[in-house]
């Protein structure tokens, strides 16, 4: 077991004197904002893609993809127990592993851009830009790290004895200092990332994944049509930028946002041929699908969607100038930021809160579909220059809960520009001024 870390300064004789600790609470409180500025405490490498983002579990602290392209959830403890704050770490990994690579993609992207994390339209291209020897599956399993502050014994013990049971889970811990006006923060790994985890697939380079594309195609005697497709959807569409899958090609619109569409051999939903997938509805305009499925049979394609079967060449011939007039104005209509995306959902939402009313970080979080945490980190990210009435959002309390020491006296004076009253116990009276909407 670790002791607990003591640091001391040196002065120009070399007299060494010990640097108070900081208590426990006060580095918890700000330990998770100095987190996502500063990922490279956690480790090398690290991007951190999704804080407070929803699972089925709860939400979870923070989210990474590591150096080598795997998905990480990081777990703080602060204000729980060491054996809450191991199950959930426990149940937000086992939550997002039994997800499918592509769907985990799209909650990730979702819920990006919100308490200072960067904003990602679309994780498949960003993970293939930065990772290009990988797949979207190489993501998982995902790597478990516990955050702490000061020596906890039990989370060692219980870290060491998942370790060996083959979870990859490790323990981070810091320590905070007070040293002329500063606070230090050091770092401790107590319990290292496991060894003697279950080695993971390995990785194809994009020409890996075309050489087995390929042979994939030459197996099933799809060779021609699927050169034949991809040519044709080249010369309608000069914009679309082609990726190396294993089981054939995925299609992106140069410069813009999401998948465009990708064309399969293999698919499990089509019996023979090829499977080509069309743009998701969120990003097209949903009334051409309508049109083409007059006269199209439509598959379902994984996580939504559809895709249209084309089993040889006389097929893909009969059906090829209507699946190309569809494409090229699905390409004409294509939304880079979906109107359904929780950035633009949050927006819509506050924006629209009267003057005269206030409303619940639980009652925001209802309505785009997140979680109160991640509304309330969003909100404190936004700029002091913001349009949106930031104010008008309370906790469930009709309290006015933020860190900074001068935004509830801010939050306050917004509020009596508006009409609302704050009582002297710093809350907003929900039955006078809840807004229902």
């Amino acid at each position: 077991m670790a002791d607990e870390l003591k640091i001391w300064a040196l002065d120009e004789e070399g007299d060494a004197k010990a640097v108070e600790s900081v208590s426990g609470m006060k580095l918890e409180d700000i330990l998770e904002d100095t987190l996502v500025r500063r990922p490279e405490m956690l480790e090398n490498g690290i991007h951190l893609v999704g804080r407070q983002t929803p699972t089925d579990g709860g939400p979870s602290d923070l989210l990474g993809i590591d150096s080598g392209g795997r998905l990480v959830v990081f777990e703080l403890k602060r204000g729980k127990t060491t054996r809450e704050a191991v199950t959930q770490c426990i149940d937000y990994a086992s939550a997002l592993s039994a997800k499918e690579p592509e769907e985990l993609g799209e909650l990730i992207a979702e819920h990006s851009g919100t308490g200072g994390i960067e904003e990602v339209e679309d994780f498949e291209e960003w993970y293939i830009d930065r990772f290009a020897d990988n797949e979207l599956s190489d993501l998982l399993p995902p790597r478990l790290v516990l955050v702490g502050v000061g020596v906890d014994e039990r989370a060692e013990r219980m870290a060491r004895f998942l370790r060996d049971g083959g979870i990859d889970i490790s323990v981070l811990t810091f320590y905070g200092f007070e040293h002329e006006g500063e606070t230090l923060l050091a770092r401790q790994v107590e319990v290292e990332q496991s060894t003697s985890a279950k080695p993971r697939s390995q990785r194809l380079s994009p020409a890996e994944r075309e050489e087995r594309a390929q042979r994939l195609l030459q197996e099933q005697g799809l060779t021609d049509l699927f050169d034949s497709v991809c040519e044709a959807l080249q010369r309608a569409l000069p914009s679309l930028n082609p990726v190396p899958a294993k089981m054939g090609r995925i299609f992106y619109l140069s410069g813009r946002g999401g998948r465009f569409c990708s064309l399969f051999a293999g698919y499990p939903a089509i019996s023979a041929g090829l499977a080509l997938s069309l743009p998701a509805k969120a990003h097209s305009d949903e009334s051409l699908l309508a049109d083409l499925r007059s006269g199209i049979e439509l598959h379902p394609w994984q996580h939504g969607g559809f895709a249209i079967a084309i089993a040889n060449l006389p097929h893909w011939e009969e059906q090829q100038a209507e699946i190309l007039g569809y494409l090229r104005a699905a390409a004409e209509s294509w939304l880079d930021d979906p109107a359904g995306s929780i950035n633009t959902r949050l927006r819509e939402f506050i924006g629209s809160i009267p003057s005269g009313r206030v409303v619940t970080y639980g009652q925001v979080a209802s309505h785009v579909g997140s979680a109160a945490q991640a509304v309330g980190s969003w909100i404190s990210a936004l700029p002091e220059d913001t349009d949106l009435p930031w104010w008008r959002v309370v906790n469930s309390a009709g309290g006015i809960s933020y860190d900074d020491p001068e935004r509830p006296e801010w939050q306050q004076n917004l509020l009596a520009d508006d009409g609302v009253s704050v009582n002297a116990d710093g809350r907003v009276d929900l039955d006078k001024y809840q807004w229902s909407g």
